[in-house]
This record gives structure tokens, sequence and C-alpha cells, in this order.
């Protein structure tokens, strides 16, 4: 029971310090979104009940934090959870660049699918231009900041030892096979 809270704690904790930080960046500057970084690390090591839940949590938290729409980002993490989990089964992922491509990959779609859904519900009045430049920084600050939480991580919390057949740790029994 105790073991499954690490996980949480280890995100709750990342988003307390997103939160506690944004105030000290640059105006200009989108605070990156270590949330999306913390659900592609669960996409890595945990099956889609339990990661996908803790996802939807983070999301949710992050919403109530945020003052925005409820369910918004609740939506997009778990739709991020999904897809990462779908990329990663299909393709063995061992090193940290290809994990920092994974973040900057979620952090497109998932900066699309919010777009799209506030465009949809109307609540966006600003030029195209005006929210692809926000969408570009956004990821960027997001990708800059992965490194450090993908080697953060896995070290303070126990996703370092976990050695489950569902894990990606030594990668997927089918990759292996297919020599990927």
């Amino acid at each position: 029971m105790f073991k499954a809270l690490g996980p949480f704690v280890v995100g709750m904790l990342w988003l307390i310090v997103t939160t506690t930080l944004v105030g000290l960046l640059p105006t200009p500057l989108p605070f990156p979104d270590v949330v999306l970084i913390v659900v592609i690390i669960f996409s890595l090591h945990y099956p889609f009940p339990f990661g996908g839940g803790l996802s939807f949590v983070l999301g949710l938290v992050q919403d109530v934090l945020s003052g925005g729409v409820i369910g918004l980002n609740a939506l997009s993490k778990t739709v991020i959870f999904s897809l990462s989990r779908w990329i990663a089964r299909r393709f063995y992922f061992s090193n940290v660049a290809s994990k920092i491509a994974m973040v900057f990959l979620g952090g497109i779609v998932d900066g699309l699918l919010v777009t799209i859904i506030l465009l949809i519900g109307g609540m966006i009045h600003v030029p195209v231009s005006v929210i692809a430049r926000q969408l570009f920084l956004q990821v960027l600050c997001t990708g800059l900041l992965s490194p450090l939480v993908l080697v953060i991580t896995p070290k303070v919390s126990d996703l370092g030892d976990r050695g489950a057949e569902d894990g990606f740790r030594y990668g997927h029994k089918k990759a292996r096979a297919r020599g990927i």
C-alpha cells in the first residue's frame, strides 16, 4: 500500500514545487509542465489502471491549483499517459534522449489537445500566431527541464526498484524478441 503512494507523493511534490516557483519566472516565459514529465515517467513504469489513475489525479490537482477548467488537464494527462504507454509498448526506450523526445511529443499533443478543447468551447479569443508561439515556448521549457526530472524522479521514488514484467526497464518482451 505504501509503495503505491511513492509515485503519487513524488508527483505531488513536483506539482507543489512547480506551483511555488512559477512566480519567480520571468513573465514572457511559460512555466514548464512538470506533471507532463512525471506522467511520461509513469507510462514507462506502470500499467494502465495504476499509472492512468495517477495521471488523472495529478491532472485534476493541476486543474484545481491552476484555477482553470476542471477536468481539462486531467483529460489531457490521461490521454498523454495512454499515448506514451502505447508508444513505449511498441518501441524500447533505453536512453534519456528518446525519453526527452517523448516529452517533446507529449508536450505538443497536450498543448494541441487543450487548445482544441478550449477553441471548441469558445474560451480562446487570441490570434493563432500567439497560441502557436506560446505552445512552442511551453514545449521548449518543458523539454529543457525534462532531463533533470527524468534523472531525479526514479532515484527519489520506488520507480528504479521495479522489476515487474510489465515495466520497461529492460524492454518489453515483444520489442526484445524483434530485436528493437
